[in-house]
């Protein structure tokens, strides 16, 4: 591809070096953290599920970064998902990119080069590596994989860059999208019914930025669909070499049904009559694409936590509704869900605990056990908790937390303290 063909290619993602305004959308949460590192040397990483709005907030960056007076043209934007590179996506391809722009945009001084789906260039991290250490330019790396951009951060760029996650759009987010902003206990009791309306929207159709902005059903449940389709396909079959796209299939389905469920290896080898290498591995890639997460028991022994069985999270419960079998009779292992998907947003570190009496999330610093968190979602007209959920917390000394449907109160089991909070208030952090 000759020069001249580059730029043109360029022009259409970098359309600010001609002024034109950038569509920049919501505002991401994570934005002010990412700003925070665009003075630094290290190399950004941004990595989330597909369609999360990594982008987006690409743009968001690069938006802030002129205003605070980069010139248009010391920005860099590259889209490594463009059909036209697809075909030679490749080191090389890099280094002509980067060696066209500064010979005909930006020859000299510092450079802000943006890589977007960076897991399509093979050998990206050497490539990387060497132009920033060597070069007057900050790198901002996004990408679909996090196993892959872990273990290729963690060997060619130790010490040399910061990661963040992108998740589809958290709660406060969401409201965020649909035009309400809450800061405040005020806020909240002032537009509890609207919020409550939205909530029941969100647990539906999640939060994937272009879904919620879709109007009809219809679109939404398309366009999910079409992301599970995109996510299986482009970021496990074509990216691990996949054959058994049946098995691989039937496999994504089992686990989005069963999301809080107690699963093991061995029961998904017995269920879908494969071998246990097979259920390892096509586990591990969907873990790798963000489609799922997976929770480990609680346990001073590593060894033990390892071994025993755990419990599978959707990225995003509207993509898990789409797919999976049933919605309504699930509503409080989907509300579980969100519990868990806001923990790791908050970058606890969480497990599931059983020892006697289950309790969904404990979050641990160091070795100590600070929050024990159960979540029991029953209709608004219930106000008695069954015994089993309060049990788990008797003599717990950690902060307890008994995430509801609508009831707020402190109650006592034994000589543990409960507070009791509703989900909504939960999500907001209030």
């Amino acid at each position: 591809m000759d020069s001249g063909k580059l730029i043109e290619i360029l022009n259409t993602y970098n359309k600010f070096w001609s002024l034109i305004p950038l569509d920049t959308g919501v505002r991401r949460d994570v934005l002010e953290r990412c700003l925070r590192q665009v003075d630094s040397k290290e190399i950004l990483v941004i990595k989330g599920v597909r369609r999360s709005g990594k982008s987006t907030l690409m743009a968001q960056i690069i938006k802030a970064l002129l205003e605070k007076g980069v010139k248009p043209t010391q920005v860099l934007r590259v889209n490594l998902e463009e059909p036209l590179f697809s075909p030679e996506a490749s080191i090389d391809l890099l280094e002509r990119i980067y060696r066209t722009y500064r010979e005909r945009i930006n020859p000299r001084g510092r450079c802000f080069l943006f890589l977007d789906e960076i897991q399509n260039v093979e050998k990206w991290e050497r490539w990387v590596r060497g132009r920033s250490d060597t070069e007057d330019v900050k790198i901002i790396l996004t990408g679909s994989s996090s196993s892959l951009l872990s273990r290729e951060a963690g060997t060619k760029l130790t010490g040399r860059h910061v990661s963040f996650e992108v998740f589809p759009l958290s709660f406060p987010e969401f409201l965020r999208f649909n035009g309400m902003e809450v800061r405040s206990e005020q806020n909240y009791y002032g537009q509890k019914t609207s919020i409550r309306n939205l909530f029941d929207l969100y647990l539906k159709y999640g939060g994937f930025p272009e879904v919620v902005l879709k109007k009809s059903t219809e679109d939404k449940e398309l366009l999910l669909k079409q992301y599970f389709e995109d996510i299986i396909y482009r970021d496990i079959v074509a990216r691990h070499e996949i054959r058994d796209v049946t098995t691989l299939m039937n496999l994504a389905v089992f686990l989005l049904t069963n999301v809080s469920n107690l699963i093991s290896v061995h029961r998904l080898k017995r269920n879908f009559d494969i071998s246990q290498d097979k259920a390892e591995n096509y586990g591990s890639a969907m873990l790798e694409s963000y489609l799922l997460f997976r929770l480990h028991k609680f346990t001073h022994s590593m060894k033990k936590s390892q071994r025993a069985g755990f419990k599978i999270y959707a990225v995003d419960t509207g993509l898990r509704n789409r797919v999976a079998f049933s919605f309504s009779e699930d509503m409080s292992r989907l509300v579980e869900n969100l519990v868990y998907v806001h923990l790791r947003q908050q970058n606890d570190d969480v497990y599931y605990e059983a020892n006697g009496g289950e309790i969904d999330f404990v979050i641990k610093e160091g070795i100590k056990v600070t929050r024990r968190i159960q979540v029991w979602y029953d209709d608004p007209s219930v106000h008695s908790i069954p015994v089993r959920e309060r049990a788990a917390f008797q003599e717990s000394k950690a902060d307890n937390l008994l995430v509801t449907n609508d009831i707020e109160d402190v109650v006592s089991e034994g000589r543990s303290k409960i507070r009791l909070v509703p989900i909504t208030r939960f999500l907001l952090g209030l």
